[in-house]
């Protein structure tokens, strides 16, 4: 099974570079934001839903912040929204995670204001690119 990805907008923050994943196989698709963690994604199923037979599935989820989470060693990382009432707490333990070197410096959990749209960094920096494989 292949895949495709590229950058488009993100719905939520207005990045230019969110990731999107378009897998071949399914003719699903996913989209997430590395700035402020809104992720949407469409699955090409069935389901019956208040009665109706719906051809596809639609999911969004709007985030309060982002988490990428980057092992020092393996550098396999993890990119997940973040509900606000989460943040702090786990704000505070990427710093101490960082800081006993178990995660990369290019770790990070930002925070989105619903209300002016802005991203800001509590831990690590903003990321100012889209995903990069490779690097």
């Amino acid at each position: 099974m292949s895949s495709v990805q590229s950058y488009v907008k993100c719905n939520q923050c207005g990045f230019s570079e969110a990731s999107e994943v378009l897998d071949c196989g399914t003719n699903g698709w996913w989209v997430g934001c590395t700035r402020c963690g809104y992720q949407e994604s469409w699955e090409c199923k069935s389901r019956f839903s208040n009665g109706h037979l719906e051809r596809g599935v639609n999911e969004v989820h709007y985030s309060a912040g982002a988490l990428w989470a980057e092992d020092s060693k393996t550098r396999v990382a993890t990119l997940r929204g973040l509900a606000e009432n989460e943040i702090e707490e786990i704000a505070a333990k990427m710093r101490e995670a960082i800081a006993s070197g178990e995660l990369s410096s290019r770790s990070y959990v930002t925070k989105f204001n619903f209300v002016t749209g802005e991203v800001t960094a509590l831990v690590g920096q903003v990321p100012t690119r889209g995903l990069q494989t490779g690097e």
